[in-house]
């Protein structure tokens, strides 16, 4: 289809903006004449979508309401019908043959803004449990894309389609070699799951871009008795970073990061035996994509869904669930796990079995025949 404009929506938080840089590449792929646009606001940096050559719209960021009171709410209140009308002059200008929702308050003005145009939309939920702006937009387009198999009951009378979620895979086949390089980790023979008796494997602990203060005060308390079997790989936050390097810096068998890019955190990923993390769809969906065994921990909050699509994967034998309150056995969980090879052998291959290393080009080709078929 020539001259092909599709229009993607989202932002706030990199688990609203990355998934759309691999789904840009799987369009792309598609249909290399295609123009893909993003429209939302750049509260997340949206570098990596210009990147990959998306034509950047950002709009005003409007509709954050907090789960708590806030004055805040109020003036994202009175933001709305600028952001609003401007959303829809934007949509206008593109004039999109279809709009792809990723969720968060970042999407909802856009897709609506296209539905009240007549364009085809579609939104994608990253959860188990979808969000607000999700919810929301369900009600004004007919189809929906789900990462979850529990997501689907929320979405009765839609066109729903199953694709997981979509994660960026250009570096999924770098070798251990390869890997070690990137990280600057000199081992002659990078660690497999198979050492003696857990001595030598790789551990990848992270709490997500900002960092999470009480995983990295977990982990501070086990590292010594950690470090005498295992190596780390350590992505505390750029906020947590000094402050941690300082606690360390005297200390062998670790490499710290405070941000991990997208080649570094697939080595990452490669290199390990045993992943640890908050547990977003992101993070969840990496983690099966590499295969990888992992510890689970979700962040606890009134509404999060977290804990949700923690339960959701760990209950496929994949990963383990260690709630917040129980951090107290943090090295105990891991050297359980990493000292029993064959737990480690299934958790792998359950995790291979969960993976949907095809979410991006699935979503692709949903959007392209979404678009053939506009009416």
């Amino acid at each position: 289809m020539k001259n092909l404009r599709i229009m993607l929506c989202g932002g706030g938080t990199g688990g609203h903006v990355l998934p759309l840089v691999a789904v840009a590449r799987a369009i792309k792929k598609l249909n290399p004449t295609a123009k893909i646009y993003f429209v939302g606001p750049e509260e997340f940096s949206l570098n990596a979508l210009r990147e990959e050559g998306v034509i950047v719209k950002t709009i005003i960021a409007a509709g954050k309401i907090r789960r708590y009171f806030s004055f805040k709410n109020f003036w994202e209140i009175i933001k709305i019908p600028f952001a609003f009308i401007q959303s829809l002059i934007v949509v206008t200008s593109i004039n999109p043959n279809v709009t792809l929702g990723k969720g968060s308050y970042g999407s909802v003005l856009p897709v609506l803004a296209a539905d009240i145009l007549f364009k085809k939309t579609i939104i994608h939920e990253s959860d188990a449990i979808p969000g607000l702006a999700n919810r929301f937009l369900s009600y004004v387009t007919d189809n929906v894309a789900i990462s979850f198999e529990e997501a689907r009951k929320y979405f009765n009378n839609k066109n729903v389609y199953l694709t997981g979620n979509p994660i960026r895979t250009n570096f999924i086949n770098l070798s251990k070699g390869e890997a070690s390089s990137v990280l600057d980790i000199q081992t002659d023979n990078p660690p497999s799951h198979k050492a003696s008796e857990g001595q030598g494997k790789v551990i990848f602990i992270s709490g997500g871009s900002q960092g999470a203060q009480r995983i990295n005060n977990a982990v501070l308390k086990a590292l010594d008795s950690l470090l005498e079997k295992y190596f780390v790989i350590w992505s505390v936050g750029k906020n947590n970073f000094d402050s941690i390097k300082q606690k360390i810096s005297n200390k062998d068998n670790i490499k710290l990061f405070d941000f991990l890019n997208e080649k570094e955190i697939a080595s990452a990923y490669i290199l390990c035996d045993l992943a640890v993390g908050r547990a977003g769809a992101g993070t969840i969906f990496e983690l099966a994509a590499f295969a990888k065994p992992s510890i689970l921990i979700p962040l606890e909050r009134k509404g999060g869904d977290q804990p949700v699509n923690a339960f959701s994967y760990t209950k496929t034998g994949a990963s383990f669930l260690l709630r917040e309150r129980d951090l107290d056995n943090f090295k105990e969980t891991l050297e359980n796990i990493l000292n029993d090879d064959s737990k480690l052998d299934s958790m792998h291959e359950n995790a291979e079995k969960f993976g949907k290393i095809e979410a991006a080009d699935s979503l692709a080709k949903i959007l392209l025949d979404l678009a053939k078929n506009e009416s």
